[in-house]
């Protein structure tokens, strides 16, 4: 069914422009890295490489990749770096590879393929120092404000690298100046209202660790949707979701702020109101705008993947997917 959904979809549209929220090829959606953000104790007048190494955690960095129009394997591969000007990979710099290998189709497997490679500080302790060392006399000022580094992931066909499609992680080591300081922590919610047009209240599946993948639910478990029905998805954040945290700042002194949390919205078929929403709050006070409608499609029955991004702008990411049918 899949393969025929996905013929009609393309030519349905193939007079107007492509919508960025319907995943019709080949996509990462998101990379996801716990952790995402440390903190170490330095003496910036005299830093000591071992003893920032014994700080560092290990990092588990994974990918959630789709691929709708085609069913195939995906070769993949991670690697830790420093990024050139065209934001691939500096391999003139030092570099880890983090690991590489193939995964089955991502939509018709039984099981969530997540390509994911570890970070392991006590493995890799000297390329991460050379690589942490090379950022700072790169930018030096930046440095008070944290060290960037990447995880730049590849994917595509198992024969046939034309394909490739790329996608980075960013990470961040900072020094604990001021004194206060925390590391952020992947955003959160407890789960995503959703709510026909009428006020009919929808159970989408995927919440409290359980899996909303199409391919792992089974026909009674996936939800029915009208072709052309709106549905809105809202998601709920609990207390805290937006941290606050203190920075340095260059004039010596410190700044709190408070985490800005977006969403942004994937389907394979459908439209959107919004691709992007959440974010900080508008002249009056308000919170802006956390859900977003998603229009079934009118001409097309069968099932429908949603994804929504979870981010914050310290690197932090949290992802939610789950699966509806569109029933006649």
């Amino acid at each position: 069914m899949r393969s025929t959904l996905t013929i009609a979809a393309l030519l349905a549209g193939c007079t107007t422009f492509e919508d960025p929220t319907i995943v019709l090829d080949l996509r990462v959606l998101a990379m996801t890295a716990d952790v995402p953000d440390q903190i170490v104790d330095v003496d910036l007048t005299m830093p000591m490489p071992a003893e920032i190494l014994e700080q560092l955690q290990p990092t588990n960095v994974c990918a959630l990749v789709a691929d709708p129009a085609q069913q195939r394997s995906l070769r993949w591969s991670m690697t830790l770096c420093l990024l050139d000007d065209e934001g691939r990979c500096d391999r003139t710099l030092p570099f880890v590879d983090l690991g590489s290998g193939v995964i089955s189709d991502p939509e018709t497997s039984p099981a969530a393929q997540r390509p994911c490679g570890i970070i392991e500080p006590a493995a890799y302790g000297v390329k991460i120092l050379a690589m942490l060392r090379s950022a700072v006399e790169a930018n030096p000022v930046q440095a008070l404000g944290g060290i960037d580094y990447t995880v730049v992931f590849t994917v595509g066909a198992v024969e046939d690298r034309s394909t490739d499609v790329y996608a980075t992680k960013h990470l961040r080591v900072s020094p604990r100046i001021p004194a206060d300081r925390a590391p952020n922590y992947n955003p959160r919610f407890d789960y995503v209202d959703a709510a026909l047009a009428g006020g009919r209240m929808v159970i989408l599946p995927g919440v409290n660790g359980l899996s909303g993948r199409c391919a792992e639910l089974g026909e009674l478990e996936i939800p029915a949707i009208a072709p052309g029905a709106r549905l809105t998805l809202f998601p709920i954040e609990p207390m805290g979701t937006r941290e606050d945290y203190v920075v340095p700042t260059l004039d010596g002194k410190t700044a709190m702020l408070t985490e800005t949390v977006t969403y942004q919205w994937f389907a394979t078929y459908g439209a959107w109101s919004d691709e992007f929403t959440g974010g900080g709050h508008d002249v009056l006070g308000n919170q802006s705008l956390l859900g977003s409608d998603w229009l079934a499609p009118a001409g097309l029955s069968g099932p429908v993947s949603l994804w929504m991004i979870q981010r914050d702008e310290r690197y932090g990411v949290q992802f939610f997917e789950t699966c509806v049918k569109v029933t006649r």
